[in-house]
């Protein structure tokens, strides 16, 4: 495969100066042109690499080429696809190289020699991920006060709110409906990271049903994991940054946020796995995660062998000790590409740090 980067700018002196970075950072092909009141300069980047980590090294030139192009007030499109088909849809405009991978070789070695390879990952040896089966298949959970939420003046993916009722109640329900009512859910309620105003009402049942110790527990982990993804959907509650216009996304986060004293309640009763989540959760709030601190801690030290990333950071986190937190972050994004690109982005450092944890807590302990 292909990687293609289009480097929009305001000028033309702009795009031809990227055109030669392009050039002598070894991409094969590289073309410039006029695009309305820009221009655009086009490289395709065939490798080689310098080693067979090709995932590692093109999220390398990635944000080398970001980097470049926001110096110059560019904006970069990406696309990955196959030489051929790359060559047929991009290089339209003034031809400024054209050179076979081979030809390219020095050039492309030549500008990667400079970055680091992957660094070895860290060997995950608790199993915090795996939770033993408990909880009673079939056991409803009760949702009192659902009826009582005006659901048809509330609006979800596809207008009115009023099926919302049935979604939650089929979750309550506990049996082997989940799998189908919880993609109903993400489908209906929260739908490919949007939120709506029926979102927000339904984080109190959602965490109802993280209590309930009938709950069966990948259930439950599921849950846990919902409520954590709906926090992350707007990190501003999270950063103390909640000031302003409030959204779906910002009064759902809220809403988690509000409620999290009673799901860090489940703690004593929590087996391992759910406790890793739990404090996962706390760090969106150290004010929440005060009082128990020092559980999490003990939890941490006594109950997961080996490295941790995601409670490390966690645990930084809850605490407000953003320098660990920074740390601990440049580790894992010397290993895990995404983490680089996540600390890379113009959000505040606490939200970018948060957004390192969910990926980290998905990576290490499930996707939920």
């Amino acid at each position: 495969m292909v990687a293609t980067y289009a480097v929009t700018v305001p000028d033309e002196e702009s795009a031809r100066a990227v055109a030669a970075f392009l050039v002598a950072r070894g991409h094969t092909a590289v073309r410039v042109r006029p695009q309305g009141d820009a221009w655009t300069a086009v490289g395709l980047d065939e490798g080689p690499f310098p080693d067979g980590d090709e995932g590692w090294w093109r999220a390398v030139e990635r944000r080398i080429v970001r980097t470049a192009a926001g110096e110059v007030g560019g904006r970069v499109g990406e696309s990955l696809a196959r030489p051929e088909t790359a060559r047929m849809l991009h290089l339209d405009g003034e031809a400024v190289a054209d050179r076979t991978v081979e030809e390219a070789r020095p050039a492309r070695l030549g500008a990667l020699a400079g970055a680091p390879a992957r660094a070895p990952v860290p060997e995950i040896v608790h199993r915090l991920g795996e939770p033993e089966r408990t909880g009673e298949l079939g056991e409803p959970v009760v949702l009192d006060g659902l009826d009582g939420v005006d659901w048809a003046s509330l609006t979800g993916a596809y207008g009115p709110a009023d099926g919302v009722p049935e979604i939650l109640r089929a979750l309550a329900a506990n049996d082997e409906g989940w799998d189908e009512a919880s993609f109903e859910y993400f489908s209906e309620v929260v739908h490919q990271g949007t939120c709506y105003t029926c979102t927000a009402p339904t984080v109190p049942f959602l965490v109802r049903l993280a209590r309930a110790p009938q709950l069966v527990s990948e259930y439950r982990r599921s849950v846990l994991f919902d409520l954590l993804y709906l926090a992350m959907l707007d990190p501003g509650p999270a950063c103390g940054e909640d000031g302003g216009h409030a959204g779906p996304a910002t009064l759902a986060s809220r809403a988690v946020l509000g409620h999290l004293p009673e799901i860090l309640a489940r703690w004593p009763d929590a087996p391992p796995c759910e406790r890793a989540l739990l404090t996962v959760l706390a760090a969106l709030s150290p004010d929440a995660a005060a009082d128990r601190l020092p559980e999490f801690r003990a939890f941490r030290r006594d109950g997961v062998d080996g490295p941790s990333p995601a409670l490390d950071l966690a645990l930084a986190l809850a605490s407000r000790d953003e320098g660990a937190a920074s740390g601990l972050t440049l580790d894992a994004a010397g290993w895990d590409e995404q983490v680089a690109e996540r600390l890379d982005g113009d959000e505040p450092l606490r939200a970018r740090h948060l957004g390192v944890l969910f990926h980290l807590a998905r990576r290490e302990l499930g996707s939920g």
